[in-house]
C-alpha cells in the first residue's frame, strides 16, 4: 500500500485522535470500547485521517459510518478493504 504524506492539519487530527484513544497505564479498555470522533470540513481528508489513525493504532477493525451508501464506493479511500454493503 502506498503511504500518503499528511498535510499539517491532517497530522494534527491524527495526533488528536490518538491522544483521545490513549489509555492510562495499567488500565483496562472500557466494556463499550474506545471511541472518538473526527469532525473536519468537506474535502479536508477525513478518510485519510481515519485510515492513518487506524494504521497507527494497529486497529483490527474499524467502524465507519456514512450518511450515504454511495460514499462507501469512493475509490479514494487509501488502504480500504472490500466493503460489505447492506441492502
Amino acid at each position: 500500500m502506498a503511504v500518503h504524506s499528511l498535510r499539517p492539519h491532517q497530522r494534527e487530527a491524527v495526533d488528536a485522535a490518538l491522544r483521545a484513544l490513549e489509555l492510562p497505564a495499567r488500565s483496562l479498555v472500557p466494556e463499550g470500547g474506545l471511541r472518538t470522533q473526527v469532525i473536519m470540513a468537506t474535502g479536508s481528508g477525513k478518510s485519510l485521517v481515519a485510515t492513518r489513525s487506524a494504521e497507527e493504532l494497529h486497529a483490527g477493525r474499524v467502524l465507519v459510518l456514512v450518511p450515504s451508501l454511495d460514499l462507501l464506493a469512493r475509490p479514494n479511500l487509501p488502504g480500504a478493504p472490500a466493503v460489505v454493503r447492506a441492502r
